[in-house]
């Protein structure tokens, strides 16, 4: 089986840009017109305070994302490896992790929930010349539950579910 979920990445870069463009251009108005005296006249609400607002929005989904990991995930498991590689979507961690295992030395995998529950991670673990080798965690934050379903029904045919 091979699956990754690119369709979310897009959306979830998709989502920041297009709410950062938002954000400038409101900013821009309430900043270079008279725009904000009508908004202040109707609402009561100062710039000030609507510009706090616009940046306190992005900067909560930002730090979302950023607690939650948010990774593209790519899995395969057709040949005689299971290869699962990702990378997370923020500017200041660009590492790309790729994990190639063969089938016959995967011992199963394990789930991890942090952060109240935004976070979620999966590790790997591999029989290595008499040991048990535990891979570094891989977010799976941003996989829908069908996909997450999916990736757990893939490697549970190759291992265990470890706790």
């Amino acid at each position: 089986m091979e699956f990754d979920n690119d369709y979310a990445v897009v959306r979830a870069q998709m989502q920041k840009r297009l709410l950062a463009v938002i954000m400038v251009v409101f900013i821009a108005l309430l900043y270079t017109t008279t725009l904000w005296r009508y908004v202040e006249n109707w609402t009561g609400i100062p710039r000030v305070v609507a510009t706090i607002f616009f940046i306190s929005i992005f900067l909560v989904y930002y730090i979302y994302h950023l607690i939650a990991a948010s990774s593209f995930i790519f899995y395969n498991d057709e040949e005689g490896k299971i290869i699962l590689r990702s990378y997370q979507l923020n500017m200041f961690n660009t590492s790309k992790n790729s994990y190639e295992i063969p089938k016959s030395q995967f011992m199963g995998y394990s789930t991890t929930t942090r952060f109240m529950g935004i976070r979620k991670d999966i590790i790997l673990y591999r029989k290595h010349q008499g040991k048990t080798v535990k891979y570094p965690p891989v977010s799976i934050s941003l996989l829908t539950p069908p996909e997450l379903k999916k990736l757990k029904n893939a490697l549970g045919a190759h291992g265990l579910f470890l706790k």
